[in-house]
């Protein structure tokens, strides 16, 4: 097994103790830190991204019934003049 499937194979918290374990030893540059804040960006953006689907699934949600209400509201009239 290589490095590579030995770390995807790891879990959540296997990880996070080997990066503490491996931090104590290691310094951090400016890689780290750049790194570190994109990852929070991304992780902002897709927070604010799946707020704007649930927006977005709302207003569909709202739309289609306003469509109903209006096709109901049209066809009965019509269906009287037809039957009356």
């Amino acid at each position: 097994m290589s490095a590579y499937e030995k770390l995807e194979a790891m879990s959540l918290e296997e990880l996070k103790k080997t990066y503490d374990q491996l931090s104590r030893a290691t310094s951090k540059g400016l890689g780290f830190y750049r790194d570190e804040i994109a990852r929070r960006e991304a992780k902002a953006m897709e927070q604010q991204m799946q707020a704007m689907t649930r927006q977005v699934r709302n207003m569909t949600i709202a739309i289609l019934l306003l469509t109903v209400v209006n096709v109901v509201a049209v066809c009965i009239p019509l269906v009287q003049s037809v039957i009356g």
